[in-house]
C-alpha cells in the first residue's frame, strides 16, 4: 500500500513539474509557426500517453494487491477451519475424519504457497509467512500420527495455534466464527473463485 501512495506522489510531482515547465515555456516563448505548434501538440500527446500508461500500471498494481490480500485472507480462514477440524477429530479420536482433514491441510498449505508475497504489505506478508510455517509444522505433526498415537498431545497442539490464526483473521476484519468453508468441497470452491479471476 505504501508503494502505491509513493508512486502516486511521484507521479503527481513529475506531472506538476512538467506542466509548470510547459506553461513557463509557452508563456515566455510561445510557438510562432505551425511546425512549432505541431511539436507542442505532439509533446502534449506523448505526455498524456505516459500519464495514461502510469495510471494503468498503478491500477493494475492496486488490483493485484487487493487480489493478493483476498487470497491471503482466504488462506488464513481455511487454515483456521482445518486446524479446528483436526482439533475436533483429535478430541473424538476419529481416525477417518483425521485422515481426511490431514489431506485437506496439505491442499490448504499448497494453495497458501501460491499467494504472491510481492503484492502483500507488511502485515499481510507477516501473516502469510507465519501461517505457511504453521502449516508446515502442522503437516509434520500429523504425518506420523497413527490411530494408536497420542491424540491428547495433538489436540493440544492444534488448540494452542487456533488463537494465533484467529488473531490474524481479526487483524484483517474476518472473525473466524464466520469464515472458512464448511466442507472440503467448499474449500475447493472458495479458492476456485479467486483462481478464476
Amino acid at each position: 500500500m505504501r508503494n502505491g501512495v509513493a508512486l502516486r506522489l511521484i507521479t503527481f510531482v513529475v506531472a506538476s513539474a512538467l506542466l509548470a515547465g510547459a506553461g513557463a515555456a509557452l508563456w515566455f516563448m510561445p510557438p510562432q509557426t505551425s511546425a512549432e505548434w505541431a511539436a507542442w501538440v505532439q509533446a502534449a500527446g506523448v505526455c498524456a500517453a505516459l500519464g495514461l500508461a502510469l495510471r494503468l500500471q498503478y491500477m493494475a498494481s492496486r488490483q493485484a494487491s487487493r487480489q493478493a490480500d483476498r487470497v491471503a485472507t482466504l488462506f488464513a480462514a481455511n487454515m483456521h477451519w482445518v486446524f479446528r477440524e483436526l482439533s475436533d477429530a483429535c478430541i473424538k479420536r476419529a481416525w477417518a475424519d483425521f485422515a481426511v482433514h490431514r489431506r485437506v491441510l496439505q491442499e490448504v498449505l499448497a494453495q497458501g504457497r501460491e499467494v504472491s508475497l510481492q503484492q502483500l504489505d507488511g502485515s499481510g506478508l507477516a501473516m502469510v509467512t507465519s501461517l505457511r510455517a504453521m502449516g508446515v509444522e502442522g503437516l509434520e505433526m500429523v504425518a506420523t500420527h497413527t490411530p494408536q498415537g497420542d491424540w491428547h498431545h495433538l489436540h493440544r497442539y492444534f488448540e494452542k495455534r487456533l488463537p494465533s490464526i484467529a488473531g490474524w483473521l481479526a487483524l484483517y476484519g474476518h472473525p473466524p466464527e464466520s469464515s472458512g468453508p464448511t466442507d472440503y468441497q467448499g474449500l475447493r470452491t472458495s479458492f476456485g473463485q479467486f483462481e478464476s479471476r
